[in-house]
């Protein structure tokens, strides 16, 4: 039985893998219908960008690939301390959160968890630089750690990878950008049967979330699927939390995926009435039986 719910859990997650990979040339992937029914297999990357790794290549994205977006990320050093220190001093804290791009990881992503091209990566340390975020498995009873980032600045395209790290309670607040140096390795326990063990953690940006249980703004919209649909199949387990997520305006009394319609809708209730459909907004709420209890709307340009 627990074997048949990580199966239906990984399955969850490959639907948002091919839904976001088959959207990948989209004129608007706001408007994608249909594309969480997609076979793994056809899963595809956008167009003009390669997408096989040559064997035995190193797992670690090459210098200079990544794309960052500066999100308060400048170092302060007291009056009088040398300049050579400057390099050595604590990250200042980010008010907002970091976002981390990489066409190159995407690629590495596709091939390794989609054209099914892990064995020349197996057994081999790679670091990895995302942003770190927690999904609380249900059907497992247990939390997953992801390091991710987008293919580009639309958003659209995502990678994610699960690792298990050597100290769980040392790791920095969701949505702190990190180094997870692991090696990859096969498990039924993983959501992909793929994920990084003996990973260490080494902080590159911290960041302060609001607070909640279940904070799904530190997430991407793939890990924020599979995290709704956790809630959504097993509704009782997360009775009284608080969370927070993006969504857009759907009915009256729904949201839906912040991109793909037909992905995935959730029921909300709220005291007054929502902005207008297709307005993209950030929820803080209560979940209650079921549906999202909002406390909380805020129309956002963060997708």
């Amino acid at each position: 039985m627990k074997q048949l719910r990580i199966v239906c859990l990984g399955l969850l997650l490959a639907l948002g893998l091919s839904a976001c990979a088959a959207s990948g040339s989209s004129a608007d992937p706001k408007t994608a219908t249909g594309t969480a029914a997609q076979s793994r297999t056809e899963a595809t990357v956008p167009s003009g960008t390669e997408t096989t790794v040559p064997s035995g290549t190193e797992t670690t994205v090459p210098s200079g690939t990544e794309t960052t977006v500066p999100s308060g990320t400048e170092t302060t050093v007291p009056s009088g301390t040398e300049t050579a220190a400057k390099s050595e001093a604590a990250p200042a804290p980010s008010s907002a959160l970091p976002v981390v791009m990489s066409q190159t990881e995407y690629v590495l992503y596709q091939n390794i968890l989609v054209q099914n091209g892990a064995e020349d990566y197996l057994g081999k340390p790679a670091v990895k630089e995302g942003v770190l975020t927690r999904l609380t498995d249900a059907f497992s009873g247990s939390t997953r750690y992801y390091v991710w980032g987008y293919y580009d600045a639309t958003k659209c395209c995502d990678w994610q990878w699960e690792f298990v790290p050597k100290d769980p309670d040392s790791l920095p607040p969701n949505g702190s950008r990190v180094k997870m140096t692991g090696t990859l390795v096969q498990d039924e326990a993983a959501l992909d049967k793929l994920w990084f063990v003996d990973a260490e953690v080494a902080l590159v940006t911290p960041y302060t979330p609001e607070a909640c249980d279940v904070d799904m703004t530190t997430m991407n919209s793939t890990l924020e699927r599979v995290q709704l649909l956790n809630m959504q199949y097993r509704p009782d387990a997360f009775q009284g939390k608080t969370l927070r997520m993006y969504g857009r305006v759907f009915s009256l009394t729904a949201i839906q995926h912040p991109y793909y319609d037909g992905s995935w809708t959730q029921e909300l209730s709220a005291a007054g009435s929502l902005p207008a459909i297709g307005t993209m907004i950030l929820v803080t709420g209560t979940w209650d039986g079921g549906s999202l209890r909002a406390d909380r709307i805020e129309e956002t340009d963060a997708y």
